[in-house]
């Protein structure tokens, strides 16, 4: 029993040291060139489109197809309940 704990113990360090370095270097980064980042994004906004029309009029032309995925995943989810609830009522119809 003591060589699971001991096991347990030594992934659970291998996996959480690696990330944990990882998580406190980037928010560091992060915090250290904050104002870069933002002006970088800002300047993409300008290129890209002229004080945000650009990104405007691409949404408005995507988004029916995204208006017809979302339908369609909620037609395929309401699909889904009411085949399990005809399913169980079948399945105790079937048991008595």
């Amino acid at each position: 029993m003591r060589k699971v704990q001991v096991a347990a113990v030594f992934w659970t360090l291998l996996l959480a040291v690696p990330f944990t370095a990882l998580a406190l270097s980037g928010s560091a980064y992060i915090t250290d060139h904050f104002s870069s980042i933002t002006g970088a994004l800002a300047r993409f906004d300008q290129i890209t489109s002229t004080g945000g029309r650009g990104w405007i009029l691409e949404l408005s032309e995507r988004l029916p197809e995204v208006i017809g995925m979302i339908v369609g995943q909620v037609v395929f989810l309401t699909i889904l309940i009411f085949a399990r609830q005809t399913g169980k009522s079948r399945g105790t119809n079937e048991e008595k």
